[in-house]
C-alpha cells in the first residue's frame, strides 16, 4: 500500500486493525469503545483472540484478513453484515491490505467502517469526535458549533479571544445549549490543548467525597480532580447544582491553588444552567466563589432564540446518519421544519437532537414526516389565535400581526436579520415581537 492509497483509507474509514500473521488484533483504533462493549469483549480479551472468534458467522475462507494473509493481495471495499457471539449485528465496509516482508505475508492491516440500524444511533455520538485530541479527553472544537446566529456567533468570537487568555471563564446557558462544546473547543484552541481536560461534576460532589475527589486517596492511590488536570483546564461542571455549603471548599482549593506544596498550574471553566443573578440573590452561589471563576463569562443563548439554525443542525446530523446508518439518503419534509420552529425547546439543542434519533426509530422510509416526530413536541406547539375570533381590535391586530411574523420566519428559514429586513423593522423590534408573540 502505498502513501496516497494509506491517506485515502484514512479518510473514508473510521477504525483501524493491525493483525500479525495468525489474525491475532495488535493494534485496533476503534471509533467508539462502546461498541466493543456491545459485542461482549474488553479491549485486551479482544488482543487476545484471531478476528474470526468474535463473530458468529466469520471464518478464515469469509474473513477479508485471512484471505488477505493467504492471497498477499489487498481486498477494497468489502461488504459485509456481521454478528458477534453476543448477538449484535451491524454492516461492515472494509478495505484490507497484507503487510509484506521478502514476499510473505506477516500481518494485514484493514480499514473499516460500520454501519447501523436506526435503533443504534445511541453508539454514533462518540464517532463525532477528533482523534487528534483524544488523548487529551475532549470530543469537540469550537468549529463544531453549529450556528448562524448573530448572538451566537459574537459568543463564539469571545470564546476563540478568551482561549489564548488564562483567565477563569464561566459558561452560563440552559442545558443543552452545548456548554460543553464550548469548554473543550476554548481548550483546545489555547496552549494547554496537548494536556488533559478534566471534568469535575459537582452534581455529584458530596460532604463525603468532595475532598477525595479534589485531591484524591493516599489510601487508594487515587489522583484527584486537581492533580489530573495540573497543565490543563478542569472544567467545574454544573456549579450551581453544588450545596452551598461546599462551595467554601471548593473556592479554599482554587484560592490555594496548590497540591503537596507545589504550585498548580490549571486553568478553569465553570457552567451553570440558571441565570446567575437569581443565584446570587437566593444565596444559591456565593458571591466571593462567583467573582473569583467569573474573570470572563460567556452566555449561551436558548435554541428558541436562534431558531434560524435549526436548518443546519437538522442537515448536520441528517448528513452525518446517512453516512454512519443502513438507512441512506434519509431527508425531511417541510412541514417537519415548520413543526420545530414552532416548537418551543426547552430541552434546547439536546431536545432537537433527541427528537431526530426518535424520528429515525420511527422512520419506515427515506422521509421524515410529522408522524415520526415524539408526541410531546407536537402536543406543545403554540397555536396562533384564530382571525375569526371576537375581540377587540387590537387583539386581532396582534393575531394578524403574529401570523404575518410566523409566515417571514418560515420563508427565511428563522433568520431573525433577513426576516426583519423583509419587513422593514430594525431586528431588535423583531426579536421583542417574536418573545412577545412566543415564536421564538
Amino acid at each position: 500500500m502505498d502513501l496516497q492509497q494509506f491517506a485515502q483509507a484514512l479518510n473514508e474509514f473510521d477504525n483501524v486493525l493491525i493483525t500479525d500473521d495468525k489474525g491475532c488484533a495488535i493494534f485496533y483504533d476503534l471509533a467508539d469503545l462502546n461498541i466493543l462493549m456491545e459485542i461482549g469483549l474488553t479491549p485486551d480479551e479482544f488482543f487476545y483472540s484471531t478476528v474470526t472468534d468474535n463473530y458468529q458467522n466469520l471464518s478464515p475462507e469469509t474473513s477479508s484478513v485471512f484471505k488477505v494473509l493467504q492471497t498477499g493481495q489487498p481486498i477494497l471495499y468489502y461488504e459485509q453484515q456481521l454478528t458477534t457471539l453476543n448477538g449484535f449485528s451491524y454492516l461492515s465496509l472494509s478495505s484490507t491490505y497484507p503487510i509484506m516482508e521478502q514476499g510473505k505475508s506477516v500481518g494485514a492491516i484493514e480499514f473499516s467502517k460500520h454501519f447501523y440500524e436506526s435503533k443504534q444511533i445511541k453508539y454514533l455520538d462518540n464517532f463525532l469526535g477528533h482523534k487528534l485530541y483524544r488523548d487529551n479527553y475532549t470530543t469537540y472544537r469550537l468549529e463544531d458549533f453549529i450556528t448562524t446566529n448573530a448572538d451566537m456567533k459574537e459568543q463564539l468570537d469571545k470564546a476563540r479571544r478568551s482561549a489564548k487568555k488564562n483567565a477563569p471563564i464561566l459558561l452560563t446557558g440552559e442545558t443543552g445549549t452545548g456548554k460543553d462544546i464550548i469548554a473543550q473547543g476554548i481548550h483546545n484552541e489555547s496552549e494547554r490543548y496537548t494536556k488533559p481536560f478534566i471534568t469535575l461534576n459537582c452534581s455529584t460532589l458530596t460532604e463525603d467525597n468532595i475532598f477525595t475527589q479534589l485531591y484524591g486517596s493516599e489510601n487508594e492511590e487515587k489522583c484527584g480532580k486537581l492533580q489530573e488536570a495540573n497543565g490543563g483546564t478542569l472544567l467545574i461542571d454544573h456549579l450551581n447544582l453544588l450545596d452551598a455549603s461546599l462551595q467554601a471548599k471548593l473556592l479554599h482549593a482554587v484560592d490555594i491553588n496548590m497540591l503537596n506544596g507545589e504550585f498548580l498550574d490549571i486553568r478553569y471553566i465553570t457552567t451553570v444552567n440558571e441565570d446567575v443573578d437569581k443565584l446570587l440573590v437566593e444565596k444559591r452561589l456565593r458571591e466571593d466563589l462567583f467573582y473569583r471563576l467569573n474573570v470572563l463569562q460567556i452566555d449561551l443563548p436558548p435554541l428558541r432564540m436562534r431558531k434560524e439554525d435549526i436548518p443546519a443542525i437538522l442537515d448536520f446530523y441528517i448528513q452525518f446518519y446517512n453516512e454512519h446508518t443502513v438507512q441512506k439518503n434519509v431527508s425531511y419534509r417541510d412541514e417537519v421544519l415548520q413543526l420545530f420552529y414552532a416548537y418551543h425547546w426547552p430541552g434546547n439543542v439536546r431536545e432537537l437532537k433527541n427528537a431526530l434519533e426518535t424520528a429515525y426509530n420511527n422512520l419506515t422510509g427515506n422521509e421524515i414526516r410529522v408522524e415520526h416526530v415524539p408526541e410531546r413536541i407536537k402536543k406543545n406547539i403554540q397555536q396562533p389565535a384564530h382571525l375569526s375570533q371576537s375581540g377587540h381590535l387590537r387583539d386581532l391586530t396582534e393575531a394578524y400581526e403574529r401570523l404575518i411574523i410566523a409566515e417571514k420566519l418560515r420563508e427565511t428559514d428563522g433568520r431573525l436579520a433577513e426576516t426583519a429586513r423583509r419587513l422593514g423593522i430594525s431586528r431588535q423590534l423583531l426579536k421583542y415581537k417574536c418573545l412577545k408573540y412566543e415564536l421564538l
